[in-house]
């Protein structure tokens, strides 16, 4: 990413976390940094149920960054969200590295 790019973003939160995606992946697909509209599923594990996937987010929007433990807790419920259709993972682990450089 450019530096620009990580300066400007809001650090732990949903928007920065879609500013990320959106950086790694418009080119590739349609739907980067968008908040998914469809229900997802890896093997035999669901991730938030879309009616429940909004809600979630505002939780995780304000869970606690000022402790190890608070921080992993929020990036486990975060990879649990599976916020997008694709790539989550991915700009999460992101997403995580900006959280614990800023604590």
């Amino acid at each position: 990413m450019g530096q620009k790019i990580i300066d400007d973003i809001e650090v732990g939160t949903i928007k920065g976390l879609q500013v990320i995606h959106k950086y790694l992946f418009q080119n590739i697909i349609d739907f980067a940094g968008k908040i998914r509209k469809v229900n997802l599923y890896k093997g035999n594990f669901r991730f938030a149920s879309l009616l429940f996937l909004n809600d979630n987010l505002r939780i995780i929007k304000k869970m606690p960054e000022n402790t190890f433990e608070g921080i992993i807790e929020k990036y486990t419920e975060m990879n649990v969200a599976h916020p997008f259709r694709e790539d989550s993972g991915r700009a999460t682990r992101i997403w995580l590295d900006l959280i614990l450089k800023k604590t």
